[in-house]
């Protein structure tokens, strides 16, 4: 095993050796025997057993039986090479009688003290009945969490006759073999051991053997929950002292890293599903951390790293000869490494989002902790080019991790502010009273560390200041941050945000943020200026004045350079810009100008729209916007929407008063810039009424030419090669593509012309719109 690329954290030789003296509560297994009363067992196809099980009772349960699987990766996999036995799912077996719930009380009591849990929250799921015969066994393994909460697995052998079948459990370097045969009427041998254990059951040397499996689960529960472990108040004590010399150090890590005994899912690591000596150091530690102000997590580490790889052979000798040889490539020297923490946990059962956290050097605890490792996966890439081969590999395993609360903002922060928000927010619910000092921190921290598309931060963050109503704290995050980073994810919690500075202030920074982010953001500028609009906290008529005014003077910096306006843009024409304004952001514009009295200054905004169609689509958006502005009291009467709803309609009737004609022959328009001899003769090919199929004999290189040709100019012809004679030839055949284009976008034309006569202007710019109206309906007319 390689070493890995990591500094082990010096000088901390006191503290290691104190958490490494919390004495486990229990052990990774735990085994025993009962002569009780037997329980009342019946099984489907079988019906109900005698004890000690009679070798034909044995025989009827392997033929009601089915084979038992094994777990590989995530597939469930059938190999008696691998696994032997046969199994019965626990839904046709009926497990009962007077004294077996008595009994099995005492098991799972003892199994909890064997294990270091708590056992009035452990709890036992019956999973299946396993029947091995002679010779049956099942090859190391771990077991897979199949249940929620999943902790352990329990194996009680029932009463029958035979030999061998040990179980065999393993664990960081130790091992243990338990006899669970059980021969006496009145026996019944039990053994649990916790999930992430290898183990394996011997063969069955003769005999048969029966096994009741359970999987064991932890219900959650208080994290204060006895754990029956020593007193450790002394231990408590020199560790917080050793944290709180660590902190006050001006050298070392931020963080110390410890890591856990045992192995834990992504989704199962929880303070409360915690496995005996992890469990008990994570009591100790928790005061400690706590006496000593600093915030304990568990988190799983990532190692990621890619090495050279080195090759090793090896024969195998027959007799004369040298024979099977293997050629293995192992992990040489550490050439590139990441290292973080992520999936956090609190003692409190929630999962932070704190995101990834890089580990630095000098972090990590025990020292040599994690020699002889293996990698949950490791991959070799073969050598291309100049480059020999590597050998990646990765690790997983939980951990501790201890910080200095002072620092907490500072490391979180540092990898990304989401986890400082998140941290605050968590700390705020527990003290209010911390919250301004907190926030105060976040945000100068904030103000200079990059922008790295932290908008849901921003709008978490602007929810706790609403909650908050810290008028100071708010004005402080909207001008320091969000007046520099915005781009709109704020836009739903920044109006109750605004509430908690006032009218004024609110105004202000609206004005602003309009004249700093309207050219950029224009929609999402619109998009918070309606919704300050519609906000019932209070009037914001005044509010919102400046900021609509601003955005009216800022539309035409925001559209761009004056376009021409003269010809309509086809659909088929039209590119997207960064820069267009949607349906939305149109009848927010209009919206938020008529609810501030913004009559003239609408009526402006109207001709600068008019000046940018490309931007502002004439043809689909406008009427869009429109139909959701028409039923805005009273503002169907004004005179920007008689002039919104005339551009629009002038635009319709430009490009589509009348169906396009059908092509009268195979003239194709071709404005081709390239003057080479061939573009001359596909020039020509367009051009000519009467071909249809044009043939062009070229090598491979000119057909290519002549592809990007056609389809940078969007010529109405397919193209392919006939693989015949030399030079092979491309098979030019003109189609009716534009055609078919124009009359769909004709169809829609109408349609919308349609939507347009239902939304004509109402009171006394209905008689001005009388005219465009009638043209209107002669055209739908026309289309029928």
């Amino acid at each position: 095993m390689t070493e890995f690329d990591i500094e082990y954290a010096v000088g901390r030789n006191r503290l290691e050796e104190l958490l490494e003296s919390v004495d486990r509560p229990g052990d990774f297994f735990t085994s025993g025997r009962l002569f009780v009363p037997m329980p009342r067992l019946e099984v489907e196809d079988v019906g109900l057993l005698s004890f000690p099980v009679p070798d034909s009772q044995v025989r009827a349960l392997v033929e009601a039986a089915e084979r038992a699987p094994y777990g590989k990766g995530a597939d469930t996999l059938v190999d008696t090479s691998v696994r032997d036995c046969w199994q019965i799912g626990a839904e046709r077996v009926r497990l009962g009688g007077a004294a077996w719930n008595e009994t099995f009380a005492a098991i799972l009591g003892s199994v909890g003290t064997g294990l270091g849990c708590p056992s009035e929250r452990l709890e036992a799921r019956f999973y299946k009945l396993l029947v091995y015969e002679p010779g049956g066994f099942f090859a190391p393994h771990r077991d897979t969490e199949k249940a929620e909460g999943m902790i352990a697995t329990l194996s009680v052998s029932l009463p029958t006759a035979g030999a061998g079948g040990e179980l065999i459990v393993r664990h960081r370097g130790r091992e243990i073999e338990i006899d669970l045969n059980a021969s006496e009427p009145s026996e019944l041998a039990y053994a649990a051991f916790y999930a992430d254990c290898t183990h394996e059951t011997r063969p069955v040397r003769e005999g048969h053997r029966l096994s009741l499996v359970f999987n064991l689960c932890l219900r959650p529960g208080d994290t204060d929950t006895p754990r029956r472990a020593p007193d450790y108040s002394e231990r408590i004590r020199d560790i917080a002292e050793q944290l709180v010399a660590w902190r006050e150090s001006e050298e070392g890590s931020d963080k110390l890293i410890w890591l856990l005994e045992h192995n834990y899912s992504e989704a199962g690591l929880s303070f409360d599903a915690l496995k005996n000596a992890d469990a008990a150091l994570a009591a100790v530690l928790d005061s400690a951390a706590e006496r000593a102000d600093c915030e304990l997590h568990a988190a799983i580490m990532h190692i990621e790293e890619e090495g050279n790889a080195d090759y090793s052979v090896s024969e195998t000798y027959h007799g004369r000869h040298w024979d099977d040889i293997h050629v293995d490539a192992e992990f040489g020297e550490v050439l590139y490494g990441t290292y973080w923490l992520d999936n956090w946990a609190n003692r409190d059962g929630e999962r932070p989002e704190y995101g990834k956290i890089k580990l630095h050097p000098e972090e990590l605890l025990p020292a040599g902790a994690l020699d002889g490792a293996e990698p949950d996966e490791q991959w070799v890439n073969e050598a291309t080019g100049n480059e020999g081969a590597t050998v990646e590999r990765t690790y997983r395993h939980a951990v501790f991790s201890v910080w200095p609360r002072r620092r907490t903002l500072d490391i979180l922060a540092g990898e990304g502010i989401g986890g400082a928000v998140a941290w605050v927010v968590d700390r705020t619910k527990q003290d209010s009273a911390a919250a301004p000092g907190l926030i105060s921190r976040l945000i100068d921290i904030w103000s200079i560390v990059p922008n790295r598309r932290d908008g849901k931060s921003r709008a978490r963050l602007l929810r706790l200041l609403a909650a908050l109503d810290d008028a100071s704290l708010a004005s402080r995050f909207l001008r320091e941050v969000v007046l520099g980073r915005y781009n709109g994810d704020e836009n739903e919690d920044l109006p109750a945000a605004l509430g908690a500075i006032g009218t004024t202030a609110a105004g202000e920074f609206l004005a602003e943020l309009v004249e700093s982010r309207f050219a950029s953001r224009p929609q999402a500028v619109l998009g918070l200026l309606r919704r300050v609009g519609e906000s019932a906290d209070f009037d914001w008529r005044d509010a919102l004045g400046g900021g609509v005014r601003a955005a009216l003077a800022a539309l035409p910096k925001a559209l761009g350079p004056h376009e021409d306006a003269r010809e309509p843009v086809r659909d088929s024409e039209r590119k997207t810009s960064r820069k267009q304004l949607r349906e939305q952001a149109v009848h927010d514009l209009f919206a938020v100008a008529w609810r501030c009295g913004l009559t003239e200054e609408a009526e402006a905004a109207v001709s600068v729209i008019a000046d940018h169609p490309k931007a502002v689509e004439p043809e689909r958006v406008i009427p869009t916007a429109l139909s959701t502005l028409y039923p805005e009291e009273r503002l169907a009467e004004s005179a920007a929407y008689q002039r919104l709803w005339r551009h629009a309609a002038d635009s319709l009737l430009k490009r589509s008063v009348r169906p396009p004609d059908e092509p009268r022959d195979w003239t194709i328009a071709a404005d081709i810039s390239c003057d080479c001899e061939h573009c001359d003769e596909l020039r020509n090919f367009c051009g000519d009424p009467d071909a249809k199929v044009g043939r062009f004999p070229l090598r491979k290189e000119l057909r290519r030419h002549l592809h990007r040709q056609i389809d940078a100019n969007r010529l109405d012809m397919s193209h392919v090669t006939e693989r015949r004679g030399r030079p092979y030839t491309l098979v030019c055949t003109k189609n009716r593509a534009s055609y078919r284009r124009r009359l769909a976008e004709y169809g829609r034309d109408v349609e919308f012309m349609t939507m347009l006569t239902r939304l004509a202007p109402k009171g006394e710019r209905a008689d001005a719109a009388g005219t465009t109206l009638q043209r209107l309906q002669a055209a739908i007319t026309a289309a029928e």
